[in-house]
């Protein structure tokens, strides 16, 4: 065999080896990130449900109640950061837990002194929809 035909042929068989690994990669990469979507439009659900539970107006607030959906919220948010494939993700999800946090204390402060009117919820609402939404890149 001439020495170029076989180096030749060393090249394209390493140039289809890297094709393969790129196409392969970036179909697992987009299958994780799906994923994640998914993982992050539940939280979001979550948040969403959480708002429409506490921040009612003239609800009484029930502080046993409220800490059991935020455990439950805490303990979504803790498995979802380490369940996460899609490295880049895991920063955006701690950053959404922070602002769960932030929110569910807003809503105490407000709940538990009877200051919850129809706009907290609508706008906590639409604040946590933006939010993430910009998480989701949309």
């Amino acid at each position: 065999m001439n020495p170029n035909a076989a180096k030749d042929l060393i090249v394209r068989n390493a140039f289809l080896c890297a094709a393969a690994v790129v196409i392969t990669s970036c179909g697992t990469a987009t299958f994780s990130k799906t994923g994640s979507d998914a993982q992050i439009e539940s939280l979001r659900n979550f948040e969403l449900a959480f708002i429409d539970e506490f921040a009612v107006p003239g609800k009484r607030f029930n502080a046993a109640a409220f800490d059991t959906k935020l455990n439950q919220g805490n303990a979504k948010f803790q498995q979802a950061i380490s369940d996460e494939k899609f490295t880049a993700r895991r920063p955006v999800l701690v950053d959404l837990k922070g602002q769960f946090d932030a929110d569910a204390a807003h809503l105490r402060s407000k709940a538990s002194r009877g200051k919850v009117t129809p706009a907290l919820a609508s706008e906590m609402k639409k604040d946590v929809n933006k939010i993430y939404d910009h998480a989701l890149g949309r």
